[in-house]
């Protein structure tokens, strides 16, 4: 009776989140059905590489330790056996009830030569291999732990030719271990590629992580060595701890130049983002090694012997040899001269080395020196 402000009403939150709960329970069943699937499917037509076939025979699984009949298979029986019965074991196939035609594209016919019928190995539905968009299946394999999903070598009928030798038997061999699922179980191959992914670090991120370490490593040493340097006079001979404190900085320096040289050979796409990255990491590691490496020379340095110089001459620097005469104001005296600086350099920390009997730091600043006329006599060139 009146007026009423607030009308009447049925709560039904909880019909719906009964609901909500009860489908999620049968998705994610579902999913967790399908990715066990694939999990034996990995371990069929991908198993990893036997290290040790003695350990192996020795560690098979008994019997009676498993309920599952399908780890107690041997695996030489698994050998025997064909494709499509290993998998017929992990999923019964649909049978193809529909005049010919599949479940996701219900237009498609079958034909022995331009379509043949194909089974997805998760769940068992009728699918085709037409290279259209959206397709209907896709292939993967297993390299490395790794999943990878591999394109059609099969158009109509009829096999791809392949542009280059040994990348066409890598994509034939690819296509040819590849394991076919329909599109709508992707979403699982996804998912456990995706923590396959996040499981393992690339190796650009494991190189470059130790480069940055390294790096502060040596911002944290130099200022150190530089207070050593003021408290020493021109004439006076430096302390072990100086001497200590620059063959550490020395090594540091070498493996930061040799971090820097992976990270550029690291393969990659020619012209893509990760290729400018190293790119990127390489000159910034030029530029790092020309700033900081000149404070090291001020140390006092062993005197030379005239002997020493006629005994190797074979390795004289690049500035001595016969070489044309650059201009000084040109732009390629300008790109010399920090190779020049390092040439010294390098030059005077084997000399050092050398009279210290520090055969392998000097078998180190070799290398590098080497690296450096070499770059030197390219620009000359």
């Amino acid at each position: 009776p009146g007026f009423q402000p607030k009308g009447v009403y049925r709560p039904r939150t909880d019909e719906f989140l009964q609901l909500r709960t009860a489908a999620r329970a049968a998705g994610r069943i579902e999913r967790t059905r399908l990715a066990r699937r694939l999990e034996k499917l990995i371990q069929l037509h991908f198993p990893p590489p036997a290290r040790d076939k003695g350990k192996e025979e020795d560690k098979r699984p008994l019997p009676a330790k498993r309920a599952s009949s399908f780890f107690d298979l041997d695996l030489t029986d698994l050998r025997r056996m064909a494709a499509g019965e290993l998998w017929k074991g992990v999923v019964q196939g649909q049978a193809q009830a529909h005049g010919g035609k599949t479940d996701i594209r219900g237009a498609t016919s079958f034909h022995p030569l331009t379509n043949r019928k194909h089974h997805c190995r998760l769940c068992g539905r009728v699918v085709c291999s037409l290279p259209r968009a959206p397709p209907c299946s896709l292939l993967f394999v297993v390299s490395d732990g790794r999943i990878e999903e591999v394109g059609e070598g099969v158009d109509y009928g009829v096999r791809r030719r392949t542009a280059g030798a040994g990348q066409g038997m890598d994509e034939a061999e690819k296509f040819l271990k590849g394991v076919r699922i329909c599109r709508e179980c992707r979403p699982v191959l996804m998912q456990q590629q995706y923590q396959q992914e996040v499981r393992q670090v690339p190796v650009f991120a494991r190189l470059y992580e130790a480069f940055i370490s390294l790096e502060k490593d040596i911002e944290e040493t130099l200022p150190q060595f530089q207070e050593l340097l003021v408290t020493l006079s021109n004439d006076e001979q430096p302390t072990k701890e100086a001497s200590a404190i620059r063959r550490h900085l020395l090594d540091s320096f070498a493996q930061y130049d040799a971090l820097a040289k992976r990270i550029r050979k690291l393969p990659c796409a020619k012209g893509s983002s990760q290729e400018r990255v190293q790119a990127a990491v390489s000159a910034r590691a030029n530029l790092f090694l020309q700033q900081h490496m000149l404070p090291l020379q001020s140390l006092s340095r062993p005197r030379h012997k005239p002997e020493s110089a006629t005994s190797t001459g074979a390795s004289s620097p690049v500035s001595e040899r016969d070489a044309p005469a650059v201009d000084p104001d040109s732009a390629l005296a300008r790109r010399l001269q920090p190779l020049l600086e390092q040439e010294a350099l390098l030059e005077t920390f084997v000399a050092e080395a050398l009279a210290r009997r520090k055969f392998e730091d000097a078998r180190t600043l070799k290398l590098n020196l080497r690296e450096i006329r070499a770059e030197i006599e390219r620009m000359l060139a």
